[in-house]
């Protein structure tokens, strides 16, 4: 170990860009290799500890000061670039991948499959622990930790305290959870919200958007505590869990509500459907009925698993101990400006005189 310098054990092999401060300082047996396309720009006051290796072929690697780099970590060709913020610890045995290796041509060795890239960003003190795995794509935000051994595959909240495999957020902390025992007002949650904001509201959804406090699986709400939430807004998002999905689904969203908290739903209206579809059947193709009962498919996230009936939602929620079940009014709510699946017609925003295609049910914990 040595407190300043380039030890004469390290190596550094560059073709590229490699700019290190005077104040760089790296360990035996540390490694730093950029070749031609490639680019590192360290902060004041880096540590590369023994073992470490950074290998950029091609992109880039930029950090702010004070980062440490643990015993072992390896940081692999981030040719989409790769930015850590002022005081991180990147612990020892941290894996950073820029690269996703294709698997899908069988007719090509494993080793000439293509590959895709995709940025990484670490903000502002944050502590990876050892051994994590941070994959291609994600941001975690200023001043999260995350656990030993985690597989980060999906973007990480500010001062979120997050691990697993994948990785998931588990508290806040504040220790508290999403919100602080200081918040004001009834605290409301709109799940797999999309890019849709409610003022008022936190809004959790499985991607980054910029109003989204909490990039979760909202399935498993592990940064809240039980019994804390005053109402869960869902809309048209219980359809995409399977049919031994969504039990467990609204079990979870039972846990976090207050007695008497409110759970309200809209979910596509399969009867209105079926109703609309023995009047006129596909007239109106991939825009009206194939949309709500298969899902938009825009995405991964973007399909439909399950179908729902009023007879049939209501003794799913009364069996698992909700009660006062009862049908909401869109034009009666806090979010009557937020044009939604809640407010979903055929014919197509004929709010008047077409049908309601969304099942809008609410119930009581």
């Amino acid at each position: 170990m040595i407190s300043r310098g380039i030890h004469k054990d390290a190596i550094i092999d560059s073709e590229g860009i490699c700019e290190l401060p005077q104040t760089t300082v790296m360990e035996p047996g540390s490694v730093i290799h950029v070749g031609r396309e490639g680019r590192i720009q360290l902060g004041e006051r880096n540590i590369i500890h023994s073992n470490a290796s950074i290998r950029i072929a091609r992109g880039w690697l930029v950090t702010g000061d004070d980062v440490s780099f643990g015993p072992g970590c390896h940081i692999f060709e981030p040719h989409a670039g790769l930015e850590i913020g002022r005081d991180c610890q990147i612990s020892s045995g941290v894996l950073i991948g820029g690269l996703n290796h294709g698997q899908m041509r069988p007719d090509l060795p494993m080793r000439r499959q293509p590959t895709e890239s995709l940025p990484i960003r670490i903000e502002d003190d944050v502590w990876v622990g050892m051994g994590a795995i941070i994959h291609p794509g994600v941001t975690i935000g200023a001043g999260a930790v995350i656990g030993t051994g985690s597989v980060v595959t999906r973007s990480i909240p500010p001062n979120a305290v997050a691990w697993g495999s994948p990785c998931r957020v588990r508290r806040m902390r504040n220790g508290t959870g999403l919100f602080s025992s200081t918040t004001d007002g009834p605290i409301r949650l709109h799940l797999g919200c999309g890019s849709r904001y409610i003022p008022g509201f936190f809004h959790l959804d499985a991607q980054l958007f910029p109003h989204v406090d909490l990039v979760t699986d909202v399935a498993h709400l592990d940064a809240i505590p039980s019994a804390t939430v005053d109402l869960i807004y869902a809309s048209h998002l219980l359809e995409h869990f399977g049919r031994w999905e969504f039990r467990a689904a609204l079990t979870e969203w039972r846990r976090v509500l207050k007695p008497g908290g409110r759970l309200r739903l809209a979910v596509p209206d399969f009867a209105a459907c079926a109703k609309l579809y023995y009047e006129q059947g596909l007239a109106d193709g991939l825009t009206g009925l194939i949309g709500l009962i298969c899902g938009g498919q825009r995405d991964s996230h973007d399909f439909h698993k399950m179908i729902f009936d009023e007879p049939f939602l209501t003794r799913e929620l009364q069996g698992l101990g909700f009660r006062q079940v009862r049908r909401w009014d869109w034009r009666a709510t806090e979010h009557t400006e937020v044009d939604d699946y809640s407010q979903a017609y055929i014919p197509h925003l004929d709010k008047e005189d077409g049908t309601l295609m969304s099942l809008n049910l609410e119930a009581m914990r």
